[in-house]
């Protein structure tokens, strides 16, 4: 992670000296804030991570509350009446596990993805390690490091559908 802040941190030339400022303040604040700041990169990067892709488990459970209802305010008492059914099928689950039963299967796509976000990841671990095990400081290495790095992020993004 620190090694690609350094090189993602250098905002890109602007000849518009507003944007060149709220690049520049941006940056900052991504540093002040989620690299140096309350929130290091401990608590969001999952790069090593093999299980649920979300920083918050509960974001899962937040996205299948939205789409269950259908609407983003429901009623008290429809949001009471599905917290008592919820309530039950985790107390059952649980008693369910607890008994021996096997953990629900994960769906197919979302094992090949990440069997693909972690073959990416196995890649570029092994490109950069060869990369930083050449003769150092040698100056190819940085813009080696870079055009590896800005393929993992391409790659994983589209893998992802944030492309």
């Amino acid at each position: 992670m620190p090694l690609v802040w350094n090189w993602l941190r250098q905002p890109p030339v602007s000849s518009d000296p507003v944007t060149s400022a709220k690049v520049i303040a941006f940056a900052t604040y991504v540093e002040q804030t989620w690299i140096n700041g309350d929130y290091p990169p401990s608590l969001w990067s999952h790069y090593d991570n093999t299980g649920p892709r979300t920083t918050n488990i509960a974001e899962g459970w937040h996205n299948s509350l939205n789409s269950r209802f259908g609407m983003p305010h429901p009623s008290l008492r429809l949001f009471l009446d599905w917290l008592q059914k919820c309530q039950f099928e985790v107390q059952c689950r649980c008693i369910q596990l607890a008994a021996g039963r096997q953990p629900k299967r994960r769906k197919p796509v979302y094992v090949q993805l990440e069997e693909q976000l972690w073959t990416a990841k196995v890649a570029y671990s092994m490109e950069i390690g060869h990369l930083f095990t050449a003769v150092f400081p040698d100056p190819r290495v940085w813009s080696a490091f870079y055009d590896a790095s800005l393929r993992f992020l391409s790659h994983a993004s589209y893998m992802l559908g944030c492309m």
